[in-house]
């Protein structure tokens, strides 16, 4: 009787866990990025960046901003330092998606640079009604990583680059 109960309670272990191990995996795979701004990031230009959630729509779609970068008649910047960090983990890849929104129409185009550890390595133009920017970067061996937004026109203001994402992926 007891080594029944015994089976049954294996039995059942052994299929909780089966139904879970997948989940927990799932769960695990998602925590290995993390947002760029939540590193050191110190601002570097005239213009101005800032954090701030907003849906806007870019191309006709709409994007969950997490931060923008304005670089009115100049340019902004900001870099931050991933090497070394409070958490003490490596990065592997660094996500990028972005563009400027529909309604800023009369705005020129914003020229967007990626900067690996001081070497340009990277480069999007984007326009309001334009198509959106997406950029992977293997940034596995690298300390700092500075974002550039400078406004194409000297005598036009330029409104701001929404971006949604900007993720780094965390090595196992």
């Amino acid at each position: 009787m007891k080594s029944k109960l015994i089976q049954k309670i294996i039995a059942s272990g052994l299929l909780f866990a089966a139904f879970t191990a997948p989940s927990q995996q799932i769960v695990q795979a998602q925590e290995r990025s993390t947002f760029l701004l939540r590193l050191n990031c110190v601002d570097a230009g005239i213009g101005n960046w800032r954090r701030r959630s907003e849906n806007v729509v870019v191309n006709k779609a709409v994007y969950p901003s997490r931060f923008y970068m304005g670089p009115g008649d100049t340019q902004a910047s900001l870099t931050c330092r991933l090497q070394p960090n409070q958490e003490n983990v490596t990065f592997e890849r660094l996500q990028l998606g972005f563009g400027m929104r529909d309604n800023d129409q009369g705005s020129p185009s914003v020229l967007v640079n990626v900067y690996i550890d001081g070497v340009r390595a990277e480069s999007r133009t984007v326009s309001p009604g334009g198509e959106p920017a997406f950029v992977s970067l293997d940034v596995t061996n690298t300390q700092n990583v500075s974002l550039e937004a400078i406004c194409t026109s000297r005598f036009q203001y330029c409104d701001r680059v929404y971006f949604w994402e900007a993720s780094l992926g965390i090595v196992p």
